[in-house]
């Protein structure tokens, strides 16, 4: 719960050149995607294609997702301690 999936399709600079070289067709993976609430990115490392923009989004949903967390969670009260309760060392002077 609270997890975010990522798919990123690399090596899409090798379509540029010959667009039969997608090993999987787009609409296919985009519906896996919708399926499981997944981010889509064709990525090349070799052009840098959509490197940037995968790693601000996930930098973006980390930073919404902690924000989030903070404002939900619920305060509570350590009831380990006494108020008030002193604690001694041995070398207590």
């Amino acid at each position: 719960q609270g997890c975010r999936i990522y798919l990123c399709g690399t090596k899409s600079d090798l379509l540029e050149e010959d667009r039969r070289k997608r090993g999987v067709d787009f609409h296919d993976v985009q519906d896996y995607a919708d399926e499981i609430k997944a981010e889509l990115f064709e990525t090349s490392s070799k052009t840098g294609q959509s490197v940037d923009e995968l790693f601000q989004k996930v930098a973006e949903d980390y930073v919404h997702f902690t924000a989030f967390q903070v404002m939900t969670e619920e305060k509570g009260v350590d009831l380990g301690q006494r108020s008030g309760a002193y604690f001694y060392s041995c070398c207590h002077h």
